[in-house]
């Protein structure tokens, strides 16, 4: 039995504009502009009507924003969308933090007993850890309450 969690692999998306003020007024313009995601799968073994042995694989992604005019911007900007970046690669780790936490010891809630009763049993764990999602989702408003949101600097406002 096992539950296997390869390396999360990570994406960017371009988000539009230049400046740490046009990032931020897209930014604004959307609910989340990361996202989690996994991609659960088991496999098993029977022996009569009983499942023996079972392999969950749980790949993961994590999609960042990403901002063009990042190496062009002045220090102050960049260094504020590096304390948001940060911010919001640790929430969505968050999520991947949930993911482990639900489904960590799946395959031996799933060992010795009928198919049947795994798709149920599988099928409640999902359901449960898409509701801690949502609801860490909920609680900390998609990161912005643990520091995912951008402070534009009054002088980029006005540029």
């Amino acid at each position: 039995m096992s539950v296997e969690f390869p390396d999360t692999r990570r994406f960017s998306r371009d988000l539009p504009g230049l400046t740490l003020a046009d990032v931020a007024r897209a930014i604004e313009e959307q609910d989340e502009v990361a996202q989690a995601e996994w991609f659960p799968t088991y496999t098993y073994t029977t022996t009569g009507s009983r499942i023996t042995t079972v392999r969950v694989i749980v790949p993961t992604i994590i999609t960042m924003p990403r901002w063009r005019g990042y190496v062009s911007a002045g220090e102050t900007d960049r260094y504020e969308w590096d304390r948001f970046w940060f911010a919001l690669d640790a929430h969505e780790c968050g999520h991947l933090d949930l993911v482990k936490k639900h489904l960590g010891t799946i395959d031996e809630r799933l060992v010795d007993v009928s198919t049947d009763d795994a798709r149920r049993i599988w099928r409640d764990a999902l359901g449960a850890l898409r509701a801690a999602s949502d609801a860490y989702d909920l609680e900390t408003r998609c990161g912005r309450t643990q520091g995912s949101v951008l402070d534009v600097p009054a002088a980029t406002t006005a540029a």
